[in-house]
């Protein structure tokens, strides 16, 4: 009888992406100059050589972010600006629920991860939920921003606490676009339903709002950029390049595995996870996040 042999899988890292919601500190001349309220996407700068290239030919500038940390001096750390918006083609079958505490229940749990989104509850003492996707990374390029670069490898954007709520709006406002462009590509050449991966979620700042203990603290929430109406023209020109189906066929099964370390607990950020902390907001309420105790240790 065969026992057969296992081969030890090894689950390729991901370069981390972040948003700046407005508590972030930043000054856009690195070395010089004046922090200042920041709000964008970043992402750390020399954690991956082949990122840190793809950004060079992009044109995309750097900055510093202050990272402030609990009883030690501030940390300064040189990052990628890559502005207020950019396109991630999300390697994701989709949300299962409509919110965090739905997505985390234990009827949902397994399609959560079987959908290729990482997602769990903080660990320790005043954490919170936390969330990512991974998907490939468009960035836009030249004087007019009509060009899109295509990062070939799979980037992570990774959120915690109330940005969890407003990152898995944003993916469930994508399958919305999804569903509407099944009724309006050509079924003769594409008989299949649109994947997530086929159309680019636009990713920029929300409205403006009020969040923390008495509502006191505010921040620009990320957000789908996705208009409300939807038509073939829009449709054409967030539809992905050829061979992003290669790359999301090719990468979905490690997406998949990786989402299930994440919920276990491992592979919580990729390269490039900045400080600890970034995307908390201490003013939130402690009591609750997301309709449920912070400090509850209950498992899923």
């Amino acid at each position: 009888m065969a026992i057969g042999r296992n081969k030890i899988r090894q689950l390729a890292d991901a370069m981390t992406i972040q948003w700046a919601n407005g508590k972030n500190e930043a000054r856009l001349t690195p070395g010089s100059g004046r922090f200042v309220s920041h709000v964008g996407w970043y992402a750390e700068v020399g954690r991956d050589d082949e990122f840190d290239t793809f950004m060079q030919r992009a044109s995309v500038p750097q900055m510093e972010i202050r990272h402030p940390r609990q009883g030690a001096p501030a940390q300064i750390v040189r990052h990628w600006n890559l502005g207020e918006r950019l396109r991630l083609f999300p390697v994701t079958s989709g949300p299962v629920a409509a919110t965090v505490a739905a997505s985390l229940a234990q009827r949902n749990i397994g399609a959560t991860i079987e959908a290729g989104i990482g997602m769990r509850w903080g660990r320790g003492e005043g954490e919170r939920s936390k969330m990512a996707i991974r998907g490939y990374l468009q960035l836009a390029h030249g004087d007019t921003g009509s060009e899109w670069l295509l990062y070939p490898r799979v980037v992570q954007i990774s959120v915690r606490s109330r940005m969890t709520d407003e990152l898995l709006a944003a993916l469930i406002d994508h399958v919305r676009v999804c569903e509407v462009a099944d009724t309006l590509v050509d079924r003769a050449k594409h008989p299949d339903v649109i994947q997530c991966y086929e159309l680019a979620l636009p990713l920029g700042p929300g409205k403006e709002e009020q969040w923390g203990k008495g509502e006191t603290t505010t921040v620009l929430p990320l957000a789908s950029q996705h208009p409300e109406r939807i038509d073939l023209a829009y449709l054409r020109g967030i539809w992905r390049p050829d061979h992003v189906v290669d790359l999301a066929l090719h990468d979905w099964p490690d997406i998949q595995a990786w989402a299930q370390e994440f919920n276990a607990g491992g592979y919580t950020e990729g390269a490039g996870s900045g400080a600890p902390g970034d995307e908390l907001h201490p003013a939130d309420d402690p009591a609750a996040t997301n309709g449920r105790p912070v400090y509850a240790s209950d498992t899923v």
